[in-house]
This record gives C-alpha cells, structure tokens and sequence, in this order.
C-alpha cells in the first residue's frame, strides 16, 4: 500500500512537531510548510492526502492556500487548526467546501492531539492523483458513448420518515462506472453533460430507467415517490412538461408519484421560464422541490414566485448541525418557513443518529442519507422496500 503523505502548514515550529508526531501514530508521512510560500511550493510538487492548515500565518491568512489547492492535481482532505474562535474556523470550512474541497474537520488551539489523531483515522484512502486527473478531462465524446450503451445507470436511496424509520420515498441518482475509467463521480460527468449538450439525453435516460423501476416497487408499497434532478438546462425547454406526461404515461406511474427536484441556483437562470414550466407541471400533478434550499443568494424570493411542494434542506446544514452553532438556527428558520407555506420538508445528508435525533428535535419530519441507506442498486432497494414492508407489517 502507498504510504500515504500528510502537509502541516504552521508558522509555529512546535505546532508542527505535535502536528508531524500526531500524523505519524495515524498512519501518515509528514511534511511541513511553515509559510504561505513554502506551502504553495509543497502542494505544487506532492499529492498529498491531507492537509493540517493553520488559518493565521503571520504575513498572510491560511485562506490564500485554499485557492491553490483548487487548482494543485492532489485533492486533499483538510483539516483546520486555529486559536481563532470557532465561528471562523467553521466559516473557513463551509468556504473550503464551497471550493469543491474535502473537510475532515475544525480544532482550536491549544490542540488536543487524540482529536487530531481521531480526525486523521478516519479520512478515507484517496483514489490516487493520476486516476482523479484522468476523470477530470472526461472527453464528451466518451461520456456520449456510456449514455448510448447503458453505462449509466441509476441508483436509488431512500427517504425516511425520523420517526419511524418507514420509507415513504426514493431519490434516482444516476453513477457511471466506466471499463476504463472505473468510478467518475456524477460532480464530474454531470458538468461535462452540461457543457457539451449532453445533459437533455442524460436526464431522459435517468428518468426512463427510473421510472421503468419504480413502476415494479409500487405494488410493495404504493404511496411511496419517486424523486429525480432536473438540469438547469432543462429548465429553459418549454416542451418539458409533456414529455415528462408521455414518461408516465409510458411507464404507467401516476403523476403524482413523481417528484422533480430543482436546484435553487437552477431557478433563477431564467426565472420566466422556470415559472412557465414548472407550474404547468404542478397542473399536471408532478410535486416539486427545491433541492439545497438555504445555499443560494434567492431562495425566498424562489419560494414566493414558483410553485413549489417541498423543500429540502442542504446537507451542509444537516451534517454541521451538533458542531456548528449557526446550523440549527438555520434549520429551525427553514422548518417554520416551511410549515407556514404548506410544505413537505427532507433533511438530506444524515449520516448519524445524533444528527438524525437533532434534526427531529428542530422540527424536521423527513430524512435522507447514509444512516438509513447508502443510494442502492434497484435489485438492492427491492429487498430493501420488503423489509421494510415485513417491518411495518410486524409493528
């Protein structure tokens, strides 16, 4: 196995010792940068695993490096370190995640080295530099080639009711794993969809093979729905709300079975035609919903102009919401938003109990993510909705 390599970015030279010593009993090799420069110079030459970032470094501000890791061929997993109170060193790592970087976590100083030891053994093995420089120049004409062939296919994870546990729904993510490029993420392929005008093709193959599923588990449990993304370049084809009828209607599933999730940012492209569309598909019975609601500059403004049915809180509020203090106070906020408007509500992104048992208690009836099941294949999600059927008939 390659030994996996560890950046400690510090201007303090015992911090970096205690850091360096800390990263070894985790498993990692340790280097050091003890300015902004020497930092840049190090990412620029090594693909490191991690990334133990102090945010004060005397001339400069731990920040400047989180630009340069965007553009470096690594794509490390950073944690944060800082005398700076916490609301900081958490601003730093929604902004770090904002970027498309990977967070572990946040510490204060003084340190405490278990909680960095515990931070660092749990940070995932990486899929190593040369394979994520292969995915991130996906040629169109390759990905065109996968959607035509079959594949990409879809997955399925549920949604839940907090309390309970009963599955009420399923959201259809479409993957790609490729003979020759294995697993791309859909963060990558999906963008690419989107440039080369691949994107229509792609959201009809989902929504087609979805459905011809969903069609089966309906009679294992018929008032569950069926959830699929929409493009925001979907969202400027007028023909849309027909074409998504002639679906049912083809996979015979009710329109209200099916519910379109949306974008925030996505909306507001073209808020005309997002408005004709999308309330033309609410008289056709499809529910809607605005998916990471709470991340873009116009979600109220969305909200009171677009005829939505559901909301679903992003999962960046969801995963902070026992560390960070702001995080509840958000979450509350959208529930009440919510129940005032008459609207279904999902927490997305729960993968603990604790954070399931926070999110009930602030109001939240709804949840998705990796404590209740990881997206599965659709043989796997049938024999996930019959035990969930044998459940419910035993209580």
């Amino acid at each position: 196995m390659t030994e996996r390599r560890l950046l400690v970015v510090d201007d303090e030279a015992v911090q970096r010792l205690v850091v360096a010593s800390a990263a070894a009993r985790a498993g990692f090799a340790a280097d050091s940068a003890a300015t902004l420069e020497a930092a840049v110079s190090r990412v620029g030459s090594v693909a490191y695993d991690v990334v133990v970032l102090d945010l004060g470094l005397r001339k400069n501000d731990g920040i400047e490096l989180l630009r340069r890791l965007c553009d470096s061929k690594s794509d490390p997993v950073l944690v944060f370190i800082s005398a700076f109170d916490e609301r900081v060193r958490q601003a730093a790592a929604r902004l770090a995640m904002s970027l498309g970087l990977r967070v572990a976590g946040t510490l204060g100083k003084p340190m405490r080295v278990d909680e960095l030891i515990a931070l660092l053994r749990r940070v995932p093995q990486a899929a190593g530099p040369g394979h994520l420089e292969q995915i991130r120049t996906i040629d169109p004409d390759i990905l065109a080639a996968a959607i035509e062939h079959g594949e990409l296919t879809c997955a399925f994870q549920p949604k839940v009711t907090l309390n309970g546990r009963h599955l009420i729904g399923v959201e259809a993510l479409a993957r790609w794993r490729s003979p020759t490029l294995g697993h791309v993420p859909p963060s990558l392929f999906i963008p690419v969809a989107e440039r080369s005008g691949l994107i229509d093709r792609l959201t009809w193959h989902v929504l087609d093979e979805a459905l011809a599923a969903f069609r089966a588990w309906r009679m294992a449990s018929p008032d569950m729905t069926l959830a699929v993304n929409l493009s925001p370049l979907s969202l400027t084809d007028l023909s849309l709300p027909e074409r998504v009828s002639d679906a049912l209607a083809k996979a015979d599933v009710p329109a209200a079975a099916l519910v379109l999730e949306v974008t925030e940012g996505a909306v507001m492209t073209d808020c005309v035609a997002a408005a004709d569309i999308l309330t033309r598909l609410r008289i056709r019975d499809v529910k809607l919903s605005i998916d990471d609601f709470g991340t873009g500059h116009s979600s109220l403004l969305s909200l009171m102009r677009l005829p939505f049915s559901e909301l679903k809180i992003d999962q960046s509020f969801v995963r902070d919401c026992l560390d960070d203090p702001e995080a509840p106070k958000i979450i509350r906020g959208i529930v009440s938003v919510a129940r005032d408007l008459g609207l279904k509500l999902v927490a997305e992104g729960i993968e603990t109990e604790p954070v399931a048992t926070q999110v009930e208690k602030l109001g939240c009836l709804v949840g998705q993510g990796y404590l209740f099941a990881p997206p599965l294949a659709a043989t796997a999600l049938y024999e996930h909705l019959r035990a969930n059927a044998a459940d419910d008939a035993a209580d």
